[in-house]
């Protein structure tokens, strides 16, 4: 599992424990969990006591000729959904995202081109190369997307999100290589800027 240890101070990004109690916390190992306990034991409390609450999310509608509407939804705080992992992008530009089709893809292979998600298509995509895998590039159908941090999730945010990779998107067909995207746009704090410049511009 790709996520860094949640000890302040610790470098490894190989994780092999999760905190029992929210499920939110991971750790290398015992050690850097008992270390941490003290700063994350609040927090911990505070994420049991809102496993009975439902968290905002958007579900990406799939529409005529590939196009995504957005739609308002609600997901309980300890949905199985927070098992999976955040998809690659969404963790490379700093704010990782989970996907979930909202039927299994087995029952997606005799949709037609009206059930292409063209913004969950571009959620998917590997950061090294611009594609996405081959399940998730047509007949993708509705899609629930929930932050992998169990924060809210609202539409302007996610339509930002979705413009943002739109531009990675756009990099990579001009020809640049996975390096020089990631040098230029794999960076947390250039999402914020853009993001907040894309929200106040709906405003």
């Amino acid at each position: 599992m790709s996520v860094d240890c949640s000890n302040p101070g610790c470098a490894a990004q190989s994780v092999t424990k999760r905190c029992a109690g929210c499920r939110q916390a991971f750790y290398c190992s015992s050690l850097c969990q008992k270390e941490n306990w003290p700063v994350h034991k609040k927090a911990c409390s505070s994420t049991k006591n809102a496993k009975h609450e439902s968290i905002a999310c958007v579900m990406l509608k799939s529409q005529a000729g590939g196009a995504s509407g957005y739609q308002k939804a609600t997901i309980p705080f300890n949905d199985d959904i927070f098992n999976q992992a955040p998809t690659p992008i969404s963790q490379s530009i700093g704010f990782p995202l989970i996907l979930r089709r909202t039927k299994p893809v087995s029952e997606n292979s005799a949709r037609s081109a009206n059930d292409d998600n063209a913004h969950a298509t571009w959620l998917m995509i590997d950061p090294g190369h611009g594609f996405a895998p081959p399940e998730w590039q047509s007949g993708v159908g509705d899609v629930l997307v929930v932050r992998a941090d169990r924060k809210p999730l609202d539409i302007a945010m996610l339509a930002a999100v979705t413009d943002y990779v739109s531009n990675i998107l756009d990099a990579f067909g001009d020809g640049m290589e996975g390096d020089e995207v990631g040098r230029k746009y794999y960076q947390r704090e250039r999402l914020v800027r853009f993001s907040k410049g894309c929200i106040r511009m709906h405003e």
